[in-house]
């Protein structure tokens, strides 16, 4: 029971300090109307953006580990799309030759008309010399391939020897044969396939050649990327300190997706052409289309993926990063003190705002209502008198005589009558109690102005006109 009565005693004691305080600093200015709004605003713009800055540090303050992570991720794979980027316009630049480049385009014009053998041949050496310029200073050019539109018993001119006859007469009579067809001149990026019996995987770039002038429909090229170099490319820190991809995995790697899911290159082969919600499980494509970062699990682990658009072929750049648990529950618990933080926020703002009203018109808008009130309560008649009358209608009421009047104010007694008959000129009275009654009615009798008038009497004051305030 002591303890509590302590308590409270000390309780009061700060909080009659801190009011104090308070009131001292909001009465260092004049008390007008304009002081008074500029000190509210004062106060409560004060009280938000020192609040508000200070929360701005402490979420500065608490950014977890994994959002770390997912920054620094971010900027290194901006760098490896805009490479990729590069890359993929070089591999288009160069299906478009065949049709921008009149000497080609006359080429395979020339090559649908013609039957000789010979001719034929050299126009195939042609056509692979050309192509193999590119592929002699980027490895991911593997082979290419020409494929008459209008005879399909026409042997297809190739840059090498890795395309079989099987796997061409296939592709004429599949779905993406015709997709190229229907883009009408465009690029059109097909899923990885094997073309040979080799276990390599290849992407491939499909485009109609169109006649340069009549843009009729010559055939149908086909690049074939080596998806193995273009791994290299993306993943090369990983192959370049000699990453084992076998057991648990040890280190991020980089996948690439297209915008139905599935995967087009990755370092572990056995996943290309497979949806990527099998290799990493829960993943949804959807989630894709804005840049999110999401933990879920592959290679019996626990995973950080991120993901970055390429906007040029519509496909998705994947990080795949091997995380703790603890920086996973870390990061919920931070991302829950960050929410709480925002509650209390608004909620501490909301009453410092509420509070600032509050104390604004308890303790500081009443005198002012009140000077106001007093000010409105004058009467018009008193404005009619000088300072001089003022003095002497607030002798009359205390009951001074016109002698005693004029021996204060330091004037003939015939002054006094003159001013007084003045008075009752302007209050439109008869008598001396009318004039009175006036005047106590007119608060020049009060308290505070009896304590002034006898000062100044005795000070001898009264013998120039004073300033009421």
């Amino acid at each position: 029971m002591k303890l509590a009565i302590k308590k409270t005693a000390i309780f009061r004691v700060l909080n009659s300090l801190i009011e104090d305080r308070l009131v001292t600093i909001w009465n260092c200015t004049a008390e007008t109307p304009f002081s008074y709004r500029a000190k509210r605003c004062f106060f409560v713009a004060f009280s938000f953006f020192f609040l508000l800055a200070l929360f701005i540090y402490s979420q500065k303050a608490l950014i977890p580990k994994k959002d770390k992570i997912s920054v620094y991720s971010r900027l290194e794979m901006k760098q490896i799309v805009a490479n990729l980027h590069v890359r993929l316009s070089n591999y288009e630049n160069i299906s478009f030759q065949f049709i921008a480049n009149q000497e080609l385009n006359n080429m395979l014009e020339n090559y649908a008309n013609i039957a000789d053998p010979y001719e034929v041949s050299l126009i195939s050496q042609k056509f692979s010399h050309f192509l193999e310029g590119y592929s002699f200073f980027d490895q991911v050019i593997h082979d290419a391939v020409y494929i008459d539109i209008n005879n399909p018993k026409r042997k297809a001119l190739t840059m090498g020897e890795t395309v079989s006859n099987e796997f061409i007469q296939t592709f004429r009579r599949s779905e993406e044969y015709n997709e190229i067809i229907q883009a009408g001149g465009k690029t059109v990026w097909l899923r990885p396939a094997r073309i040979s019996s080799a276990k390599d995987y290849y992407l491939i770039l499909g485009r109609r050649i169109n006649h340069l002038y009549s843009g009729d429909a010559l055939g149908i090229l086909l690049l074939f990327l080596k998806e193995k170099y273009l791994d290299y490319s993306i993943n090369d820190c990983l192959y370049n300190d000699g990453h084992s991809f076998s057991g648990k995995l040890k280190s991020d790697y980089f996948l690439l997706i297209d915008g139905e899911g599935t995967i087009l290159s990755t370092p572990f082969k056995q996943q290309i052409t497979e949806d990527v919600s099998f290799a990493l499980s829960g993943l949804k494509v959807s989630k894709l289309n804005t840049r999110v970062d999401f933990t879920c699990q592959a290679h019996d682990r626990t995973v950080l993926v991120i993901n970055q658009p390429v906007e040029h072929a519509g496909w998705f750049l994947l990080n795949v990063i091997p995380v703790s648990p603890t920086i996973i529950g870390k990061a919920r618990l931070i991302h829950f003190i960050q929410a709480l933080s925002w509650l209390v926020f608004i909620s501490i703002e909301i009453f410092l705002f509420l509070s600032g009203l509050a104390i604004y018109k308890t303790l500081f808008r009443t005198p002012l209502l009140l000077n106001s009130n007093h000010s409105a309560n004058k009467p018009k008649w008193l404005k009619k008198l000088n300072e001089r009358e003022k003095q002497i209608l607030s002798l009359m009421a205390q009951g001074y005589d016109n002698r005693e009047i004029a021996k204060c104010i330091h004037v003939a007694e015939q002054t006094v009558k003159n001013n007084i008959s003045a008075i009752y000129g302007k209050l439109q009275v008869s008598g001396r109690v009318q004039a009175s009654l006036k005047a106590i009615e007119a608060g020049l009798t009060d308290k505070e102005n009896g304590e002034k008038s006898a000062m100044e009497i005795k000070a001898g004051r009264f013998d120039t006109p004073r300033r009421i305030r």
